[in-house]
């Protein structure tokens, strides 16, 4: 089965309730991809971090047979990292797709089971997740908060712009707001009103634009860590 054709499978499975795939400041669904776009950073860099610095070792080892160990246990990380970004999908952005499961052994032992991990696909497709998701993360983190703290900020402008520090422009005179550029403050109502009414946009546009950031990253969680049902 086709990427495309796994999305398509798993998407008509997501379960919203009536108002749940509105998009907007009053909508759950949105706030929820922004607690997942803030909490996701921690554990993508975390897991792709442990990940490459295994990988890097257990390559460097691999001649004395002393890294095929570690090659495994990088590859079990990766996998147990996808299934922590998968569990936050799943709680936060609704996106219901089976983790996918061990493959069975046909025979015991450790060489058997160090096998088993090097050959599942399932394990190298999370090593794939995490190394598109260092970069997608701390983008999707960064507008997020970027959009939300920027909106807010300009739109709550008039009430804390009085607790300002005083500044001296370049011909003496005393301002107390924010200075866009040199030798100009933010401090007069109609500009107030200006950057309130920016502040307003960007915040409408806040959840459009992490929406459609956590969309990418639930195709990639489809494609990558879903389970798989072509065999």
């Amino acid at each position: 089965m086709s990427t495309a054709a796994a999305i398509r499978t798993e998407q008509p499975s997501v379960h919203h309730a009536p108002g749940d795939t509105a998009v907007g400041l009053t909508c759950a669904r949105s706030w929820a991809e922004f607690v997942y776009a803030v909490v996701d950073l921690a554990p993508a860099v975390a897991f792709f971090c442990t990940v490459i610095t295994l990988f890097a070792v257990g390559v460097g080892l691999a001649v004395i047979y002393v890294g095929i160990p570690i090659l495994v246990l990088a590859l079990l990380v990766a996998r147990f990292g996808g299934l922590v970004q998968h569990s936050l999908a799943l709680a936060l952005l609704g996106l219901p797709a089976q983790a996918p499961v061990r493959p069975r052994r046909s025979r015991n032992g450790p060489v058997a089971a160090i096998g088993a991990v090097l050959r599942d696909p399932a394990n190298w497709r999370a090593v794939a997740y995490l190394c598109i998701k260092i970069v997608l993360a701390p983008l999707t983190f960064s507008v997020a908060v970027a959009f939300y703290g920027y909106g807010l900020g300009a739109l709550t402008y008039p009430i804390w712009r009085p607790y300002l520090p005083e500044q001296v422009a370049w011909d003496g005179s005393i301002h107390r707001g924010t200075q866009l550029w040199p030798n100009f403050f933010v401090d007069t109502w109609p500009g107030v009103v200006v950057l309130g009414l920016l502040g307003l946009g960007v915040l409408w546009c806040a959840p459009r634009v992490v929406t459609f950031l956590t969309t990418i990253d639930r195709m990639l969680i489809v494609s990558l860590l879903a389970r798989r049902t072509d065999g």
